[in-house]
């Protein structure tokens, strides 16, 4: 980032203040250091997670190690290690063979145990499909599963977008936030997952051990092919970047989607991102779904143009990267993931009556006001309400409140407006904005963590 593009967004800050310390941290996210992490990434010629792992300097056992050993030389404030599962030969359609699966994962400890994820899947794969393996397309919705050939798992798979791009991505950050000097609220962990390719598995063995030890994840940027510019049918997008984040409307995923594009707005005013309201591409998944059913709020970031020439294919070669695009959307990721750690956790919106959890939102004291009520965020200072009209997905108005937990607006009436609160640090960071929910919908929709 430059001086003057700081400056742009000092302009367009709003109610929500540039801090100097994120500024000064996006402007490390380095292009040169994305494209050599690629270059190396795809030096590994397979990062099939069946290939073999016991090569020094080949397969999916070299390319995790070095994953390592990279992450642990970027800064002794991280906790690097594996994330290893043992998987039995046909338990899972696309792991025909015993395997031991490694994630690898560095921790950045904050100043409480809530955690933000930002990932990318390592693995790679060649599908037995087009033209010298290519996929010229994306499967098709209800279509049978893509074919893997056992002959093809050491052959190239060069991987230098899908998803080389969002590895390289999550270990620049890893370097980038560790060596910031900022003490974050919030504790950081960047996971570099494998066996995406044969259903997302390193993705789901995660979030299994997360839900059963109760891991306070608040919030998980998925990032999977996201530094390339040019679609495959010639269409150029350098300048903006799609978060896909599953519904309802109000969803802890939909309300972190529209936070990336509120703090991307903010430090990266001419980088566009375009939010989507879908759970993924049409009739695909990404790993953020895992995390997406045991209820934790996960997106999937993606580039503009998708060449699917370029995915599962032994034409995902670095050349098809542009790595300025890549530095930008690390910096959408990087924005994000420092407001929310700087900020207090999302304020808690329902409380427990008659054995359920129900809205704190009434209309009294009339009976024809928005009383909005809501529980201390430990840490927060202050509270910044947000309403917009009930038919509309953005919101429309914000106010700053002060330090309390109860508002009442008269004469505003709770069937018209969805009404949103957000807690704020004493150095001005922002929350994720938590929406009232209809009492209506079913219980799991108005869990919290």
């Amino acid at each position: 980032m430059t001086g003057a593009l700081a400056l742009a967004a000092a302009l367009l800050a709003g109610e929500q203040d540039v801090d100097a310390r994120v500024v000064k941290l996006l402007e490390q996210v380095s292009a040169e250091r994305l494209q050599k992490t690629i270059e190396k990434l795809v030096s590994f010629e397979t990062r099939n997670t069946l290939s073999n792992p016991e090569q020094a300097a080949r397969g999916v056992g070299a390319a995790r190690q070095w994953i390592l050993d990279e992450l642990k030389a970027a800064s002794p404030r991280l906790q690097v290690s594996f994330d290893a599962y043992q998987v039995a030969g046909g338990q899972i359609q696309r792991i025909p063979k015993d395997v031991e699966l490694r994630n690898v994962m560095a921790l950045l400890p904050g100043k409480s145990p809530r955690r933000l994820y930002v990932s990318g899947h390592y693995d790679s794969v060649v599908l037995r499909r087009g033209q010298a393996g290519a996929a010229t397309a994306p499967a098709e919705p209800g279509g049978a599963p893509p074919t893997f050939d056992p002959a093809t798992l050491e052959n190239p798979a060069p991987g230098a977008n899908d998803d080389g791009s969002g590895t390289a991505l999550t270990m620049e950050l890893a370097r980038v936030f560790a060596n910031s000097g900022i003490e974050f609220d919030a504790t950081l962990v960047f996971l570099c997952l494998a066996g995406e390719e044969q259903g997302l598995v390193g993705a789901k063995l995660h979030a299994q051990k997360a839900a059963a030890e109760n891991w306070p994840i608040q919030a998980v940027l998925n990032n999977d092919i996201v530094g390339g510019s040019k679609g495959g049918n010639g269409v150029s997008d350098s300048g903006s970047v799609r978060v896909f984040s599953e519904g309802p409307e109000d969803s802890p995923s939909r309300a972190l989607a529209r936070y990336v594009q509120r703090q991307a707005s903010l430090y990266l005013p001419s980088h566009r991102v375009g939010l989507v309201a879908r759970h993924d591409r049409f009739g695909r998944g990404g790993d953020h779904t895992a995390f997406n059913q045991h209820g934790i709020a996960a997106v999937r970031i993606s580039e503009a143009a998708e060449n699917y020439s370029r995915q599962h294919s032994p034409q995902d070669v670095p050349e098809g990267v542009d790595f300025v695009y890549l530095t930008k959307n690390a910096r959408v990721n990087a924005a994000a993931l420092a407001g929310m750690a700087l900020a207090p956790p999302p304020p808690v919106l329902v409380e427990e009556r008659q054995g359920r959890l129900q809205p704190m939102l009434g209309r009294q004291p009339s009976g024809y006001d928005a009383r909005l009520r809501w529980k201390p965020a430990p840490g927060a200072v202050g509270y910044r309400i947000f309403r917009r009209d009930s038919w509309t997905l953005d919101w429309q108005s914000e106010q700053n409140v002060g330090n309390v937990t109860e508002v009442v607006l008269k004469d505003v009436s709770i069937d018209d407006y969805v009404f949103g609160v957000a807690a704020l640090s004493a150095d001005g960071h922002e929350s994720v904005v938590s929406a009232y929910l209809n009492p209506q919908r079913p219980s799991a929709e108005i869990k919290t963590r």
